[in-house]
């Protein structure tokens, strides 16, 4: 019922304490790549050069990941502007956008206190009818990301030193605890590799040899060896028999040759099994005592492994963590999608990844409490792509990088057209979804098989409308699944890609305008990326229906979305994450506001 931060790290690992030494850390690296000219002023020549819609029929012959190349993009037909800050991104939005942008000086605490409610002024409301934060609610949530990494990590272990107050992380605790997950695994400032010993180097000569970098190498646990065997066939002493421990001598490599030519039931007792601990802390204790042997070399550190080997939802779990305290200031949460996120191309459902959505809730609290959600406000994607480049193909490996952002934005813009809109399950109508065209032949139906017994037709259906009326001990009817072939004789639609419980709307979108602005924040390594895609709304009617439209004399350029994005903003530096915060605080701003 309660995890009480079981997947926490923080203060299992000591950076201090000698280690076995963990794989290299790998570079931070990220897509990088030429983006092909598009198409501005009419449809590339690629949509009407063949029978049928192209793009669908592109994508459909996507069978890997390798398939995904430059022709792809050029297909899209989207304009990469380039990288740009926040002041320019919300500049280019409608209806003053770059108002809504909190200034630098909101970083520093405010000197008066805002009291607009207690005076009775008029105070600006949202779309969702709830105030609009302010600059005290800014600075509550942002001066905890102002915090040192050691600070704050100090905190959630309660290590903190001497004299130090711990701090208050409220807010961004969740992200912080994510922050230092992933510090195991990315944070190089603290490592300490140290070489073999030479007497441990065979013939006692020549240079240690290190692990190379690309090694997945021994991490705090190491491997099972004669020194340290596994959990399950740990070394226990018992009160009857006592273990003599070999003493430590200048030649290692010596007293080993010896512990393996002693046979290992004299050396070692292993009980069939052992009672488990009284208290949870007495398993640290017992591997406390053990001697370690450190004569291959040993590390000091804050990683266990590199950026390669930390799993995906560490990564998903802190951006998410980082967004979910600014989206809650305006009423907005975060939550994944209900229905697999499936790219709609003409007949093709088309898998993107959409790690998380932000969703605006209703104001009627009965829908709310039954879980009905509105949207979608913007997207949230993270990768768990490393190290571009090292294939030797790093052009290749940005394309499908790009591509698989755009399908997160186009899924977004897709989702967000749907307002007003009631949803065409494929076959719905069609006479094949709704006149039976089998059975009547002789033997019965398919898994009702009649005619091959001697029991006679009639008793058969007495027999089975008896089985069927059959009740459960305390009176209740019983349920009984239906078979495969009951199923396959179903007439009914394709199922629906529509979440059920979602009012989709295009929040935030100017009303008097007929383009939209998609919003998605993009992760990679420990960094976030804001991306702003413009599209016309004929451009999703093509991209979802395969429908050229005909009527397109006043947007010349609705062929072509554009796509604008700002740098990366490092997560574990304090002047990134607050812009990033900032940034992101400003964009949530205008769009939730309230539009007349």
């Amino acid at each position: 019922m309660f995890s009480f931060s079981g997947n926490l790290l923080a203060g299992q690992h000591d950076t201090k304490k000698k280690r076995h030494p963990p794989a290299r850390p790998i570079p931070v690296t990220f897509p990088a790549h030429q983006p092909p000219t598009p198409s501005n002023a009419v449809p590339p020549s690629t949509w009407t050069a063949n029978d049928g819609p192209a793009i669908s029929e592109h994508f459909l012959r996507l069978k890997k990941p390798a398939d995904v190349s430059k022709d792809t993009l050029s297909l899209l037909n989207v304009t990469f502007q380039p990288e740009c800050d926040f002041e320019t991104l919300m500049s280019s939005l409608s209806n003053d956008a770059q108002s809504h942008l909190p200034p630098r000086d909101w970083l520093r605490p405010p000197e008066h206190i805002d009291l607009l409610m207690s005076s009775g002024s008029a105070v600006p409301l949202l779309s969702n009818g709830r105030r609009k934060p302010d600059h005290n609610e800014f600075f509550v949530r942002a001066r905890e990301l102002l915090f040192k990494n050691e600070d704050a990590f100090s905190t959630l272990t309660r290590k903190g030193s001497r004299g130090q107050v711990p701090l208050r992380l409220a807010h961004f605790r969740k992200f912080w605890e994510g922050l230092d997950n992933m510090a195991y695994y990315w944070d190089n400032s603290l490592d300490e590799y140290r070489s073999p010993t030479p007497e441990a180097v065979p013939g006692g000569q020549g240079p240690p040899q290190e692990s190379a970098a690309g090694d997945l190498g021994e991490l705090e646990l190491g491997s099972p060896n004669e020194e340290e065997p596994r959990k399950k066939a740990k070394v226990e002493v018992t009160d009857s028999v006592e273990v003599a421990l070999p003493s430590k001598q200048d030649d290692s490599s010596e007293s080993r040759a010896v512990s393996q030519a002693l046979p290992s039931n004299s050396t070692r007792v292993l009980p069939a099994r052992s009672a488990p601990p009284r208290v949870p802390w007495a398993t640290n204790l017992e591997s406390q005592k053990k001697v370690e042997d450190f004569s291959q070399g040993y590390y000091r550190g804050y990683r266990i492994g590199n950026g390669a080997e930390m799993p995906d939802q560490y990564r998903i779990d802190c951006v998410r963590s980082f967004l979910e305290p600014i989206a809650w200031a305006f009423g907005v949460a975060l939550s994944q999608h209900r229905r697999p996120p499936m790219l709609k191309l003409n007949t093709v459902r088309f898998p993107v990844r959409m790690s998380s959505v932000a969703w605006r809730g209703p104001q009627d609290r009965t829908k709310a409490r039954q879980g009905w959600l509105e949207g979608p406000v913007l997207g949230m994607q993270c990768r768990a792509d490393v190290n571009f480049g090292s294939s030797g193909n790093l052009a290749a490996e940005s394309v499908l990088d790009t591509v698989r952002e755009l399908g997160g934005l186009l899924l977004l813009a897709q989702e967000r057209a749907r307002e007003g809109q009631t949803e065409q399950r494929p076959g719905e109508g069609k006479w094949w979804t709704t006149t039976p065209r089998w059975g009547g032949g002789p033997g019965g139906e398919v898994g009702d098989a009649q005619g091959a017994s001697d029991v006679p037709i009639k008793e058969a259906g007495v027999a089975r409308d008896e089985k069927v009326n059959q009740r459960n001990a305390d009176g209740s009817k019983s349920r009984r699944k239906p078979t495969p072939a009951e199923v396959w004789r179903t007439l009914r639609p394709g199922f629906s890609s529509w979440d059920p419980k979602t009012v989709y709307e295009s929040i935030g979108k100017d009303k008097g305008a007929a383009w939209d602005d998609i919003i998605m924040v993009s992760s990679l390594n420990h960094h976030v990326s804001v991306l702003r895609l413009r599209v016309h709304p004929l451009y999703i009617k093509y991209l979802t229906d395969g429908v050229m439209p005909h009527d397109v004399s006043l947007e010349a350029d609705w062929c072509s979305p554009k796509l604008q994005r700002t740098r990366w903003f490092d997560l574990f530096n304090v002047d990134d994450r607050t812009e990033a915060m900032r940034g992101i605080w400003g964009i949530m701003s205008y769009l939730m506001r309230k539009q007349e």
